[in-house]
């Protein structure tokens, strides 16, 4: 399952459902959702865990087995994030609409990514990250 590092960062670090929930300020079933894969969780607060834990984004959704620590904390950046995704859109010369098929999610929603009205998806990030090679962590902040 891709959000089992969920529950094995939670058991190293010895916290409960409980206490991870109040790290996020969500209730203990929400985060129990996001735990068992019943729910996706929210890009912010896989950050925020990602930051909690000192582990790559990557890594958390398994996207690399390697476990990356996080030097620092990190802050998603939406503009970051709009530049980013054109940018990989325009690498690859896609449209709008191709790139929305890729990732199965419709041209709209790539727009409003690209300019920043909305927040790219958790689940929409990763297929971005499988599809075109590139890492959660740099689609979240602006290349230095």
């Amino acid at each position: 399952m891709m959000f089992d590092k969920l529950r094995e960062l939670r058991d190293y670090e010895a916290k409960t459902q409980k206490e991870t929930a109040k790290i996020l300020n969500v209730k203990r079933s929400t985060y129990a959702g996001w735990e068992s894969g019943k729910d996706i969780i929210p890009i912010l607060k896989l950050n925020d865990l990602a930051n909690f834990y000192a582990v790559t984004l990557d890594y958390l959704v398994g996207l690399n087995d390697k476990p990356e620590k996080r030097k620092e904390k990190v802050i998603i950046d939406k503009t970051a994030i709009s530049d980013n995704i054109k940018m990989i859109r325009l690498k690859h010369h896609l449209t709008q609409e191709a790139l929305g098929k890729s990732i199965n999610t419709s041209q709209a929603n790539i727009h409003k990514y690209e300019k920043g009205k909305s927040l790219i998806t958790t689940m929409y990030a990763i297929e971005l990250a499988k599809n075109y090679d590139y890492s959660l962590e740099e689609l979240i902040q602006k290349t230095k």
